[in-house]
């Protein structure tokens, strides 16, 4: 796991208050409503079950997402008695691999579904133009894909078999990402309104963040389902679970806290069915349980050939933080910072997470180097919303190909040529996605066909847009499924 700095002293109450537990929530945990009546007891409310739900997750995913170990024993002793009096036998009895399958793939279509979009921005700048603005997508786009095939291993890591480059693994445009959002994720062409939707679908949970130090001199689609009618004492469904998503979940890295929290229920599950008792502090809760699958389908660091982000494999529940860690930090910032990791772990490098980067090509100017006093509280936080305030970074909105939004093949129809190019497109797409399907299938060699593949595609996508389509718009590529 990643080793944490900023708030590794900080103790349990402070992480409890820093749940933001609130009204009926504050209710649910004065009452007594423990983690165990959660999970196991069979007569609780639903209207208990969601707010329980909403304060346990949070609780248990700032623990353990922010490596307080000792603090989650002490968290899990105080909620877990050493006798079990109430028993939810449809919990006991659920057949997790297909609530993980849905929920895990909905994370891969998730990953999948940023990086059409980011691809898309880059290609349209024209050669020779944006180089700084260039870089930063490119960068996201990269790790995107890194954080795609971690979401592969965990799945690999509980024994399903990942899926990528089937058609109903890819996402169709426009669409809203599969939790509570009211923007939609398209394709277009580089504009100050494509990186407003990448800030969009990169925002951090949390409304404020440590500001950056002052430095002088810098250099620098397939959507969830409604939810179903439930029995009252069958709450833990799949229904219910994605229920709670859509309703309560409004940013990427509230999907990975609450995937994680299901995920660490069906681990205390199969050790309670494995050994009769209740898990007592991480250690007995580590290994074992769902974390059935082979070893050799996880794709390591070594054979990972991307840059930017560490790739981290799963064999156990410390595997699932680790890759959970990363994604969240790259997109939205660790540990109360705008870096993707704390940056007083490194001399120099620490990089943005993906919303600062975005926010910088939106503004035009670089976080670090900035002067954010006026935007600091007393503790040394700022809102999420702070902009940029350091040197400048150039950036020409007009230096991009007018694509068409949206683009289909279809589109193309009446111009043989232009079809049979867009056609080609998709099938190298294709063939990329099919190499990291049989990567994740346990032939790692193949990712090494990646490489090739992303340079064919842009060169593909740069003949795309250079063609006009009308006397506004020029073709693009459109990320469709096709057949070889």
């Amino acid at each position: 796991m990643r080793q944490r700095l900023i708030n590794k002293t900080e103790p349990q109450e402070t992480l409890l208050q820093g749940a933001k537990i609130s009204g009926r929530s504050a209710k649910v945990a004065d009452a007594g409503i423990s983690l165990q009546s959660l999970l196991l007891d069979s007569k609780i409310s639903k209207e208990d079950w969601i707010e329980g739900l909403k304060h346990h997750s949070k609780t248990l995913t700032n623990l353990l997402l922010n490596d307080q170990i000792e603090e989650f024993n002490q968290y899990l002793g105080s909620q877990f008695g050493p006798e079990v009096s109430e028993i939810n036998k449809n919990l006991i009895d659920i057949d997790y691999r297909p609530i993980l399958q849905d929920l895990l793939q909905t994370a891969v279509l998730i990953e999948h579904s940023t990086i059409p979009p980011y691809l898309t921005a880059l290609y349209s700048i024209k050669d020779g133009t944006n180089a700084l603005a260039s870089q930063i997508i490119r960068s996201v786009a990269v790790e995107e894909m890194l954080h795609l095939i971690m979401v592969c291993n965990v799945l690999n890591a509980v024994n399903i078999q990942p899926s990528v480059n089937k058609p109903q693994n890819y996402p169709t445009y426009p669409m809203k990402l599969p939790m509570n959002v009211d923007f939609y994720v398209g394709l277009e062409t580089f504009s100050a309104n494509s990186i407003a939707t990448f800030i969009a679908i990169e925002s951090p949970s949390n409304p404020l963040v440590k500001a950056p130090v002052y430095e002088q001199e810098t250099e620098g689609t397939a959507l969830f389902a409604k939810r179903a009618a439930v029995q009252e004492n069958n709450l833990w469904t799949l229904e219910n679970m994605k229920g709670f998503i859509m309703e309560h979940v409004h940013t990427i890295g509230e999907y990975y806290d609450v995937l994680f929290f299901y995920i660490v229920v069906f681990q205390i599950i199969a050790y309670y069915k494995e050994h009769g008792s209740l898990p007592q502090n991480f250690s007995e809760l580590n290994t074992g349980g769902i974390f059935t699958g082979d070893p050799a389908k996880q794709i390591r660091p070594e054979q990972y050939y991307g840059s930017g982000g560490k790739l981290h494999s799963v064999e156990a529940l410390e595997g699932v933080i680790a890759v959970f860690q990363e994604i969240k930090g790259q997109g939205e910032g660790a540990d109360d910072s705008i870096f993707d990791v704390d940056p007083s772990q490194f001399e120099e490098g620490a990089e943005l997470a993906h919303y600062f980067r975005f926010k910088e090509i939106f503004h035009e100017h670089f976080y670090v180097g900035g002067n954010y006093k006026p935007f600091m509280d007393e503790n040394g936080m700022m809102p999420v919303t702070t902009p940029p305030t350091g040197k400048s970074l150039e950036v020409d909105w007009n230096a991009a190909y007018p694509m068409k939004q949206n683009p289909k093949l279809s589109d193309y129809a009446g111009n043989n040529e232009l079809y049979a190019q867009g056609l080609e497109f998709n099938k190298t797409y294709r063939r990329l996605l099919d190499a990291i399907q049989s990567a994740v299938e346990g032939n790692q060699r193949e990712l090494e066909k990646s490489i090739m593949y992303m340079y064919a595609l842009k060169e593909q996508a740069v003949g795309l847009l250079k063609q006009p389509l009308d006397s506004q718009t020029n073709a693009g590529p459109t990320f469709e499924y096709t057949n070889l």
